[in-house]
């Protein structure tokens, strides 16, 4: 066994963004540049409705969403920091007061590699791993056969030709 760590290999920064209408989520793309670097690609914008109403309660109905691209390739241990950046995101676009807040937004950075695409979350679960207090990561696609392929927890839009077509068109970048 080696004494010696292996060092990271720089992956992409993504973020999924979602939020009621388009111009939101456009808008929420470019508030991410101050703390992510530059926007340099996103995928084109779904709506998220038919995926799940799993948000619906506290957003409402008529979500859209994409994935976008920032900066220059980052160390994979970022991924925490990178998570509570959205948090605090997602907290100042939040309404209501400090005992009930409803998001507005909904963020998830990940890291996309030629082989995967792991997400951030704040909900524990038995294929996630613990990244920080309270922060968790899962691996929701892995790279195989030409495409990345969904796992039985990976979420349904994640597999959309919206998805998968920007996920294929960043990894010639990774290789």
């Amino acid at each position: 066994m080696p004494l010696t760590l292996q060092a990271e290999t720089p992956v992409a920064l993504i973020c999924a963004v979602m939020a009621r209408g388009q111009e939101a989520v456009l808008q929420t793309c470019r508030d991410l540049e101050p703390i992510f670097g530059e926007l340099s690609d996103r995928s084109s914008l779904y709506d998220f409705d038919p995926f799940s109403t799993y948000y619906a309660p506290e957003m409402g109905t008529g979500l859209s969403k994409c994935v976008a691209r920032y900066g220059d390739l980052v160390l994979p241990s970022i991924l925490a920091s990178a998570k509570l950046d959205t948090l605090r995101l997602e907290r100042r676009a939040a309404i209501g007061d400090d005992a009930v807040l409803t998001r507005t937004i909904n963020l998830d950075p990940g890291l996309l590699s030629p082989h995967s695409l792991v997400l951030a979350t704040t909900k524990a679960s038995g294929h996630r791993v613990t990244i920080a207090p309270s922060l968790f990561a899962e691996v929701t696609l892995l790279y195989e056969k030409g495409e990345y392929r969904p796992l039985p927890w990976s979420y349904r839009d994640y597999q959309s030709p919206a998805v998968q077509d920007f996920l294929l068109r960043q990894r010639p970048s990774l290789i």
